[in-house]
């Protein structure tokens, strides 16, 4: 099993892809993906970047989230930012988030090789916006991918200071946040855990059950595994659209129903990902190597 580290993650609330031209490189265009932003401030603050100053464009919404184009200001705390298809993965090598144009559903996660971490879902008051061939995002995204040290962005009326190295005490030691994973021997305990009766998939022979997992204590996760592939499944009370955590890009996304259930499959020619929400929870089921619908739907029976 892989091993599990503990990792600077904000509890508060995608492969490697080439770069499009559009995304790396400012134009004349204007263009602006739903959710367009409510701006009710242009003017612009001074920033000052790990204690240089440096000139980035800026907005705050309606509801007071400051965003900022996310390539430039990544770039220059050291993040590699690539592009795809409307969906952006900013890397540092140790931490990394997969964001997507519109939808406000943000994770971060561990960038290390053969380590496992990941936040659960949290919100920052916008979704990324594409405005004039440009991502912004909340600048508050920083503060998570550096470990939720307040300290890694102050805002004022005039001026955002970023500082990567932010100390949260007084003594200079950076503040860190466990793991929000927690591992389980199985399936009960899991569900102690979490406080309901998970409703597991019926895979085909050949997979087991590897690894069963909490996440902040309100998300069940179970990974499954064979010769050749790997399945997560996710449940976790509520609603949300997707709780799977996976933010590629498939060929392929319609809804097909099983047992009465609207589920949501994407894949390229196959199942990678379906996600549904039944009696109160939401679900997620990926696959690295691809289901057929027929499994799917035996699974989900």
């Amino acid at each position: 099993m892989k091993r599990t580290i503990s990792l600077m993650l904000a509890l508060a609330s995608v492969g490697s892809m080439g770069v499009s031209a559009m995304a790396a490189n400012d134009t004349d265009n204007t263009m602006v993906i739903s959710p367009a932003p409510s701006v009710v401030a242009e003017a612009q603050r001074q920033f000052i970047v790990n204690g240089k100053p440096m000139a980035l464009d800026s907005y705050t919404t309606e509801n007071g989230t400051l965003m900022v184009p996310v390539r430039a200001l990544g770039e220059a705390l050291g993040f590699t930012v690539t592009w795809n298809n409307f969906s952006v993965n900013i890397n540092n090598g140790e931490m990394q988030s997969d964001l997507r144009i519109g939808e406000e559903n943000y994770f971060a996660y561990t960038a290390i090789p053969d380590a496992v971490g990941m936040t659960a879902p949290f919100t920052l008051g916008a979704a990324p916006v594409l405005k004039n061939d440009k991502t912004y995002v909340p600048v508050k995204l920083f503060t998570v991918l550096f470990g939720n040290v307040d300290e890694t962005v102050k805002i004022t009326d005039t001026t955002v200071t970023i500082d990567k190295n932010a100390k949260a005490d007084e003594d200079g030691d950076t503040a860190e946040i466990p793991n929000p994973l927690t591992e389980h021997a199985d399936i009960a305990s899991l569900e102690t855990a979490v406080g309901f009766k998970l409703r597991c998939p019926a895979l085909p022979e050949g997979y087991r059950a590897d690894s069963f997992i909490d996440i902040s204590g309100t998300l069940a996760e179970v990974f499954y595994v064979s010769d050749k592939d790997t399945v997560v499944f996710r449940m976790e009370k509520g609603d949300s659209a997707d709780i799977s955590g996976d933010c590629n890009v498939y060929a392929d996304k319609k809804t097909v129903e099983v047992g009465g259930v609207s589920v949501s499959v994407e894949g390229n020619g196959d199942v990678r990902k379906a996600t549904w929400s039944q009696d109160g929870f939401a679900f997620s089921l990926t696959s690295e190597k691809g289901l057929t619908e027929a499994q799917l739907a035996a699974a989900l029976k």
